[in-house]
């Protein structure tokens, strides 16, 4: 069982990256990371934290960012940060 949840976890980090260039970036990595190693990205968005009405950011809100590379290749890398830190990366293939 242990071996069988290792292996998953294993397979689970192992398409939890992407390549730029030469470079390698992989989910933890924090967004100056994937900046510096894969350059500017050809569309972004910010999701900043919701508020409370005195303008503190409400318990457990966090900025959620979307980057998108691409296309290169046919396909197009979606990348999601929560507060700055890569939490996902998604390979799209253009129709």
């Amino acid at each position: 069982m242990l071996i069988a949840l290792a292996t998953l976890l294993y397979v689970g980090n192992a398409s939890a990256t992407m390549r730029c260039g030469t470079a390698l970036i992989s989910l933890g990595d924090t967004a100056d990371v994937v900046r510096k190693k894969c350059g500017a990205p050809d569309s972004s968005v910010d999701q900043l934290p919701a508020l409370t009405a005195n303008g503190v950011p409400r318990l457990n809100a966090a900025k959620v960012s979307m980057w998108i590379y691409g296309p290169r290749n046919g396909a197009r890398q979606h990348l999601r940060f929560i507060e700055d830190k890569l939490v996902d990366i998604d390979t799209k293939r253009d129709q």
